[in-house]
């Protein structure tokens, strides 16, 4: 699933638009634009609104629910909320949701 969601996203971080990379973070020099997924809604939240631990790794694993992003946004943003990150680093709120709606209508 991470492939496809690489591929679907092009490869460029949700948040502020770089190409991000694929490599081995144990060897890799220059982590910052290295690529990762985070979750849109954090797990913290999607654990507190799950039934039950299976329900909470369906949520967790669903693609509409991850993008790609570099690792100084993810970093950046650990499990804060998108909106409340977003008012923390003066990041364009409404411009990363309009991406986000724009990559998820993608099928996986």
């Amino acid at each position: 699933m991470r492939l496809k969601i690489y591929a679907r996203d092009e490869l460029k971080c949700a948040y502020c638009g770089i190409q991000c990379k694929v490599c081995d973070t144990r060897t890799c020099d220059d982590l910052s634009n290295a690529c990762t997924l985070d979750h849109i809604i954090s797990q913290k939240t999607l654990y507190a609104s799950a039934t039950d631990d299976k329900h909470a790794n369906v949520l967790r694993r669903d693609p509409k629910n991850l993008v790609v992003v570099c690792m100084t946004c993810n970093s950046s943003k650990q499990d804060t909320e998108l909106y409340t990150w977003c008012m923390q680093t003066s990041r364009n709120y409404a411009a990363i949701i309009a991406e986000i709606a724009r990559r998820i209508a993608i099928a996986v």
